[in-house]
């Protein structure tokens, strides 16, 4: 059956366009218009007789070329962004929050990010990094939280454990972590300090609150007695969560991080939160269609995780603390006058050889009194002691000469408190370690003698400043070899340094000078 022609008047069906008028036989036979009276009637006319026609016999605007079209948008554009600047937003919602505003982000961030550090800026970083299992920078912690008298200490073999300095407040093991489902609770006891872990990277700093809040005869500086005295009555998730607010717990475990750690700490949160986000919504999906029988699957992951858990006496019994878990486990008791690690032995072997076959690493490490550190503090004490009370006796006297610190740059007193931190002492231990000792009171009663004269008090008092500085010097030396004689406080020391500003900026130099180029090019022709 032959087709009929589109212009063909056939009647249309039911959603079918109707015929097609060409526009040259639209205007042909078109009604002629009459005449306009007016010259404005005339040109309009023209206009419409001129201008092409749609297929509905509407006239067609203007074409306006692509650059026409572009200025006209760019005008536009700049137009509401003028008026976005001026008028306040209005949200369709007013229930819902409004965004949060736009970071500002600096205009040359890679020179922003590996420049030197600001003053203050440690503090606020919000973010927390990895700390290595290392006991320099682990002591360096514990020496900024206001840990006295204690050090932290490498095992290598459980056989080590027998022969630590004693008193032990207590052991951390790190390992791979694996989620294990078998692992039982129990019942904690009333007198254990258990903090949570709340916060990405602070395992290690938990597994050492877990231990120094439990040592009874450990020496606390201020703030760490305060926070002590204020989560006392906390619940483990509260304590956790007060832990990792307090700014100054953070600085100190992040006191040997660089700038560029913090920022990938800061990236791998917001990453967490966005997988978290996006693990929401696919359990949301996944109840819609809960009548399936399969389940989801989800991939290993690929970066290994390591853990930080603590072992610690208190009283009699021996608990295990982990901060990922519900509570403490009780491990079992020990007599009085036996070792307590003894009681964790086993459980740290058992752990060691379920992970021997697989290849996991692990490290040991322990918390015990350093009798160095405290031998050099309780003398430093004293001396201060011995200063001020011959200070206080000759002081009146005219032809007694006041002492400058300018004169003797290691003065220290009870009130240079900026100075004593330095060497793990405050105020009130100055006047805690020098109490009832013997070589304070020989010293007050050699003062207190009746043919002491001004000449001998000064020839003391000399004696006595250079005591103090050979004490400092001795403090020094112990800072500097790390307690253990391996010049590892150098090393610590080292590590608060960022050198990542200096190679940048070397780098950066070796471009201008077109060293970098040349290497590039040479690296071609290899």
């Amino acid at each position: 059956m032959p087709q009929k022609s589109a212009f063909t008047s056939a009647s249309p069906r039911l959603g079918a366009f109707p015929p097609v008028i060409p526009p040259t036989r639209a205007r042909a036979s078109a009604p002629a218009t009459p005449e306009p009276k007016s010259s404005k009637g005339k040109a309009k006319a023209k206009e419409e007789v001129d201008a092409p026609v749609r297929r509905s016999a509407r006239v067609r605007k203007p074409v306006t070329s692509y650059a026409e079209t572009r200025a006209l948008d760019t005008e536009k554009v700049k137009a509401f962004v003028a008026e976005s600047k001026t008028s306040t937003p209005t949200r369709r919602n007013p229930k819902r929050k409004a965004a949060p505003e736009i970071f500002d982000v600096p205009e040359h961030l890679l020179e922003t990010s590996l420049g030197p550090w600001r003053e203050n800026e440690l503090s606020e970083w919000p973010s927390w990094v990895e700390v290595e299992s290392d006991p320099v920078f682990i002591n360096r912690i514990l020496g900024l939280l206001g840990v006295k008298d204690a050090k932290i200490q490498e095992i290598f073999t459980l056989d080590d454990v027998a022969i630590l300095p004693d008193p032990v407040y207590g052991l951390i093991f790190l390992f791979e972590y694996l989620e294990d489902d078998n692992v039982k609770a129990s019942e904690a006891s009333q007198n254990v300090w258990f903090a949570n872990q709340t916060t990405n990277n602070a395992c290690a700093t938990v597994a050492l609150f877990n231990i120094i809040m439990n040592a009874g005869d450990l020496a606390l500086g201020a703030k760490l007695a305060k926070f002590k005295q204020e989560s006392s009555d906390m619940s483990p998730p509260l304590r956790g969560n007060f832990l990792s607010n307090s700014s100054w717990i953070r600085e100190a475990h992040n006191s040997f991080a660089r700038r560029l750690d913090l920022l990938n700490a800061a990236l791998a949160l917001s990453n967490s939160v966005e997988d978290s986000k996006k693990k929401r919504r696919k359990t949301a999906s996944s109840k819609s269609t809960s009548n399936r029988k399969y389940k989801w699957k989800t991939k290993p992951a690929a970066d290994v995780a390591f853990h930080y858990i603590a072992f610690v006496p208190v009283g009699q019994s021996v608990w295990q603390i982990d901060g990922l878990a519900a509570s403490p486990r009780y491990i079992g008791d020990f007599e009085p006058g036996q070792n307590w690690t003894e009681i964790a032995r086993p459980v740290l072997e058992s752990r060691m050889l379920a992970h021997e076959t697989s290849g996991l690493n692990f490290n040991l490490l322990a918390l015990c009194r350093d009798h160095n550190t405290a031998s050099i503090r309780r003398d430093l004490a004293i001396n201060i002691r011995c200063i001020e009370h011959l200070e206080a006796m000759w002081s009146k006297d005219p032809a007694w000469p006041q002492l400058d610190a300018n004169d003797t740059p290691c003065l220290l007193t009870t009130s240079s408190s900026a100075r004593l931190g330095n060497y793990l002492l405050e105020a009130a231990d100055i006047l805690t370690l020098s109490v009832a000792s013997p070589e304070l009171l020989d010293f007050q009663q050699k003062i207190m003698k009746p043919n002491f004269v001004i000449h001998d008090a000064l020839e003391l008092r000399q004696k006595t400043l250079e005591a103090q500085k050979d004490i400092c010097e001795r403090f020094d030396v112990l800072l500097e070899v790390g307690g253990d004689g391996g010049g590892n406080g150098a090393r610590a020391i080292g590590g608060k340094k960022d050198h990542t500003p200096a190679i940048h900026e070397w780098v950066m130099r070796l471009a201008d000078h077109g060293v970098l180029l040349q290497l590039h090019e040479e690296a071609q022709e290899i």
